[in-house]
């Protein structure tokens, strides 16, 4: 149990540094690149949003992961 507890945890770090990186780079998108056409998927800002929107949710999952299976015993 004690391993899966560990796995978990660094499953939660993952994505509480992903969904960062997810919505800085969405924040960025947005402020810098916004009438950019980003490979024909649509314009910058609009990804930006799509970015830092889904970025936040996968940092919220992180968080109640981490707090769920926080290591106390």
């Amino acid at each position: 149990m004690h391993r899966f507890g560990l796995l978990l945890a660094y499953l939660a770090l993952v994505f509480n540094l992903g969904g960062g990186v997810a919505a800085l780079f969405g924040v960025y998108l947005i402020a810098f690149k916004a009438k950019a056409d980003i490979a024909g998927l649509g314009e910058a800002h609009t990804l930006g949003y799509l970015l830092v929107c889904s970025g936040l949710c996968v940092v919220a999952a992180g968080v109640l992961l981490a707090r769920r299976y926080s290591g106390r015993d």
